[in-house]
Parts: C-alpha cells; structure tokens; sequence
C-alpha cells in the first residue's frame, strides 16, 4: 500500500515552538523523518538525547531563533500569541499551527484511530499500536511518552493507519476527523478550561460526533459518564468491560508475583486466559481497550496474547527506574489527577502487599490543584502506604509564579481528614531530596508521582 500524502510534502523547513513538550517533539521527529529540515526552542530545552536528532535547538525564546527561510511555525498550545518567535513569524508571513491543529492536518491524509478519555491515553494508544504492528498492520502512532520498543514517543509505519493519542484539553481532539475513536473513560480534569463535568461531557459529544457513516467507536461500558456520551451514537460501537455485557469482557482478574493474569471473552468466546506485567485494574482496562480496538480491525488475531505478554509499558508510567544506594525501589509515575493517584498507589499495594510504601507526589499546577482541592486531599487522606510526602504543586513557568504556594494548606486538609496519616510536606524538590533520603532507609520502594518536575526526582534517588 503506498504512503499516504501528506501537507508535508509541500514543506521544506519548519520550526517548532515548545520543542520539549511529548507532543510537540513527536510531531516534530515525523517532519524531520519526511525530509523536512527543523529547528526548534523552548524555555527549558531538554537533554541533547531527548530531542529529535538532526535539527537546530535554541534554549529560550528569542525572534532570532526562527531561520528566515522557514515555511512553517508549529507552536504548543501553551505558547502565547505574544512569544517573540511567533510575532516574529507574522512579521515574516510565516504560516502557524498550533501542534493539535497540526496533528489534525497531518493525520488527515490517513485512517486515523484517535485514543481519547481522561485516563489512560498514552498506554493505550502505545498498547493498541503494538497490537496492530505484530499483527501485521504496520501503523504510524503518536504517543504523549516515550514507548521503550520505539526509543521515541513516535512509530514510522507504511501503511494508511495512524493511531494517536487526542487529548480532551481545550478540546484540542476536535481538530482530528478519525475514523475510529477509542474512549477510555471521562472525569472532570483541565478545571482552568472545563467549567464542570456537564462541559467536558459536551465536548466529548461533539467529538464522537465527527465520526463518519460507519465510523468505529471502542469505548468502556463500566464508565457511566461515558455511556452517557455515546447514548444516540451512529457510529458502529464496540463495547468492553469487567462487567457482563460488554463485546469484549475481561474476567478472573487475579494478581501474581510480577504479573497479572486475567481470562477474556470476545462476542461470547473465550479467547483464553493473558498475562501482563502491567500493574493495577487500570490497565485492565487499557488492555481491554486497545485489544477491543485491535479485534474490532483485525479479528481474532493470535499474536494479541505474545503483545500483552510483552508489553512493558511506557515511560514515567509506573516505571521502575533503579534502585536508591539504600536498595529501596524507585519507580515513577505521571499520575497527576486524584483518581489516578489513588489508582496508581493501589497498583503498588496490590503489586507488592507487604511492601514498606514511601509515596512522594507533587500536585500538577497550583490552580489545578485549588480546583480538585477536596478530592486531592482526600486522595491523599486515604493512601495506603507507610509515608506519604507531600511536595509543593508544581507551578506553570511563565503563567502561575505569581501565585502562593498552597502545598502547607493541603497538607493542613488532609490532616483534617486523617489527623493521624502518616504525612510529611516538603516546600521544594530540592527539599523533598533531602527529606526522601531520610525516609528511604525505612521503606523497600519508593512511588514517586506527579506529572512535573518531580520526575528529575525519581532520577536523582535512583542514582547510587
């Protein structure tokens, strides 16, 4: 089957704005694998090996940055119309897209299988894109991490698939047209935007809207806020659940040393019983989402189980990154809203049961925070582990400096709940250090969590 065209094929060089961001960097390594020569900038430019080998970078944003035979500007979403780059773009006549206007553009040309919900995009799109490779279907993927198999948050493929990871915020999955939506699960998240659940609801809708006549729509029959998304859909649906009823039904979920292992049932057959090393019920039911996903395209495909078996995960999502110079594990995770911080310290508990728990977390954006206030104290309230530390919100470069830190405020509602839970604060990374270092002694793993800068964190503790 021949490549798809692309609007890159008319593109020559391009810049990118925020090249440190999951997205942007991936859109980015795609031009540059189409034989469009790049360059890009960002406030905090990452490691030389995290960024697309081959362009020009910059650290900071500067209008001199931008080279004046560039065709095109991408920018993240979070670059403001004011950046000295993008003014510096108008002023040259440069074309802008923002990076989901680009994903939508550039996906177009394709059969784009779009991996939406609050929860558990970036494993699924990863999983259901190694589904459909070792069945043979050789997809291009996007995915907001670093997938270990790929070495890169971007997989080259050659034929007209393209799975990609389409995230809700400021409804940026409406600039996709897919043939397939895989709905995960809905919450309220991004409060900054969304002004409640009824919102999100509605943009979900919309969304699963753009579905064509004979649209294909995968989504979770056990979410109830998702069910009601879908209601009058015409899209051909494809259940899947831990509950009876769905087309694909996940059940006998047990956990094993290392591994999970459950039975699974496709359209009332068994397909027998899988193994993963992948912890917790929540990628269960990423499992199940990418495997409905990936039956629904190719039928009871043999090599589903071998992918399953493999299948590692992705970075930053519960990934075990060595071990402290006291032995204590070090795993890291993304999780940055209070259902996943609940799910992903259950996961270790239910990992390693005996196991002296450390958690460390550090809340995503102050105003996030002030806005999931009660459900992240009681989140906190409740985990189940020996020490729970508690680091400062994380706070947006740029956009939130001149709010006041809240950490000892949350810290201060979580003791209401529990006066008794085993909690510690700590008013900086560099003083979470110090005081991680007095904990680990005393517990045999480490989780440490959040969706900012805390992941250095992990690094650093992991480093003997």
């Amino acid at each position: 089957m021949p490549e798809p065209t692309t609007p890159l094929s008319s593109i020559d060089r391009a810049h990118f704005i925020g090249i440190g961001g999951i997205g942007v960097s991936a859109i980015a390594r795609l031009f540059l694998a189409n034989g469009v020569a790049i360059s890009g900038s960002d406030v905090r430019l990452p490691s030389e090996s995290e960024l697309p080998p081959g362009g020009t970078y910059f650290s900071g944003n500067d209008a001199a940055n931008i080279p004046s035979d560039t065709k095109l500007v991408i920018y993240s979403p979070a670059v403001p119309e004011a950046n000295p780059e993008r003014a510096r773009a108008r002023e040259l006549g440069i074309t802008e897209w923002s990076y989901p206007y680009a994903l939508g553009r550039v996906t177009s040309a394709y059969a784009t299988i779009a991996v939406s919900g609050t929860h558990g995009k970036s494993t699924t799109t990863a999983l259901l894109a190694t589904m459909l490779t070792d069945a043979g279907a050789d997809p291009t993927a996007i995915v907001g991490a670093i997938v270990p198999e790929w070495k890169s948050n971007l997989r080259l493929g050659k034929s007209d698939l393209f799975v990609v990871e389409a995230c809700e915020y400021r409804r940026h999955m409406l600039e996709l047209a897919p043939q397939s939506i895989v709905l995960t699960n809905i919450e309220l998240d991004h409060p900054d935007y969304y002004a409640d659940l009824a919102d999100v609801k509605r943009a979900f809708k919309e969304y699963i809207g753009k579905l064509q006549d004979g649209g294909l729509l995968v989504y979770n029959a056990d979410d109830a806020n998702v069910r009601d998304v879908i209601r009058g859909s015409e899209a051909i649906l494809v259940s899947y659940g831990v509950g009876e009823g769905a087309d694909l039904v996940a059940h006998d979920i047990a956990e094993g040393e290392g591994e999970q292992t459950f039975s699974l049932t496709w359209k009332g057959s068994d397909l027998g019983t899988f193994r993963t090393p992948l912890p917790g019920l929540y990628n269960i039911y990423n499992i199940l989402a990418a495997t409905a996903a990936c039956l629904a395209y190719r039928g009871n495909t043999p090599s589903i189980s071998t992918t399953i078996e493999r299948f590692t995960g992705i970075g930053r999502r519960f990934e075990e990154i060595g071990k402290s110079r006291e032995g204590t594990r070090i795993i890291s995770d993304y999780a940055h809203h209070p259902t996943a911080l609940k799910n992903v310290v259950a996961a270790a508990r239910t990992r390693d049961p005996k196991a002296r728990l450390l958690v460390i977390f550090q809340p995503h954006q102050r105003e996030r925070t002030l806005k999931l206030w009660d459900a992240f104290a009681s989140a906190i309230a409740k985990a189940d582990c020996q020490t729970f530390l508690l680091v400062e919100p994380y706070a947006v470069p740029g956009r939130e400096d001149a709010m006041e830190p809240c950490g000892t405020r949350l810290a201060d509602a979580v003791r209401a709940i529990a006066p008794n839970a085993p909690l510690r604060f700590a008013p900086s990374l560099a003083e979470a250090e110090t005081l991680a270092r007095e904990l680990l002694p005393a517990h045999d793993i480490a989780l440490v969590v959040g969706a900012g800068d805390i992941h250095a964190l992990a690094r650093t503790l992991a480093t003997p």
